[in-house]
């Protein structure tokens, strides 16, 4: 039974996991990162690498930023700023002294439902992460994952809501649909302060009528941006990740918020996608990171 390392990377820290074939986890962890240099990320993988490197096939790392993982390059790295057109993949791997792939944190989490969750067997399909300071997103096209020209395809932070381009926290996906996004919308409706997701979500579920309101107008722009990806990439199922698909009301909400807006369009030429929530929530990168590994080596096709 093949077992791997898991890496997935963050603004401060690293998460690990050894994983199996089979997606048993067998050990996990943390290590505190840097962002200032290589070595405040290198040095800390290379540390968790050590204390399995006799059990271990070799590292699969996800990370954020613009990434070909069929090269192992990465042309950004988002909070890493000296991630720039670098092989990263071989360079760590040359550091560590193991085979090591890269990917994009959030195609990682979409290659994670492609192989074992809610896109399984879905030949056309895209996925949302909805995080604290922006929006991961992947496309899923004739069974693979879409890259794009530049590997940038999926990058739906970015696109804008307002043709009018007015400044604002309601012009950008990532601004207005984050969960940061959420509590500014919330307070704005409610005029409650001090508000966050799991406070949110507290209030929500004791039938805060007020809070309620704020959160049915943060779906609805959530909504109006996947009717817009929808118009381009057709797709049977849109998958829903991130903290608030932890509460079944939100999921529930959300598809309500969806079924409005494709109603509600003044032409019915565009298919509504099944709402489905994300199958492994918060490992949903480590487990699509076993899929990358296993992919780019030959064991899957």
């Amino acid at each position: 039974m093949e077992k791997y390392l898991c890496i997935d990377l963050g603004r401060t820290k690293l998460r690990y996991a050894v994983i199996t074939e089979q997606l048993d986890v067998l050990s996990q962890g943390t290590e505190y990162t840097t962002i200032e240099d290589p070595s405040g990320v290198f040095d800390p993988i290379k540390k968790v690498t050590d204390q399995f490197r006799d059990e271990i096939e070799g590292v699969s790392v996800t990370m954020p930023g613009v990434i070909d993982s069929e090269k192992g390059i990465a042309y950004s790295g988002g909070v890493y700023q000296w991630v720039k057109d670098m092989p990263y993949a071989q360079m760590l791997s040359d550091h560590i002294g193991m085979p090591v792939v890269i990917a994009n944190d959030a195609k990682a989490a979409c290659m994670a439902e492609m192989g074992y969750g809610s896109l399984k067997n879905i030949e056309n399909g895209m996925m949302l992460l909805i995080l604290n300071t922006g929006i991961g997103g992947a496309v899923v096209t004739e069974g693979k994952l879409l890259n794009g020209h530049h590997f940038a395809a999926g990058e739906f932070s970015y696109m804008r809501g307002d043709y009018l381009e007015r400044d604002g926290y309601d012009d950008m996906f990532a601004l207005a649909n984050s969960t940061d996004g959420l509590a500014r919308i919330v307070e704005r409706t409610s005029g409650k302060k001090n508000l966050n997701v799991l406070r949110i979500m507290a209030k929500l579920n004791a039938g805060d009528e007020d809070i309620k309101k704020g959160v049915e107008t943060y779906l609805d722009m959530l909504a109006t941006y996947i009717y817009n990806i929808q118009c381009v990439v057709d797709s049977e199922v849109c998958v829903i990740g991130g903290n608030i698909t932890d509460d079944p009301q939100m999921l529930k909400m959300i598809d309500e918020a969806v079924q409005r807006k494709f109603e509600k369009a003044p032409y019915h030429n565009i298919f509504n996608p099944k709402i489905k929530e994300c199958t492994f929530h918060g490992n949903s990168r480590l487990y699509g990171a076993v899929y990358n590994f296993r992919r780019l080596t030959g064991r899957i096709k």
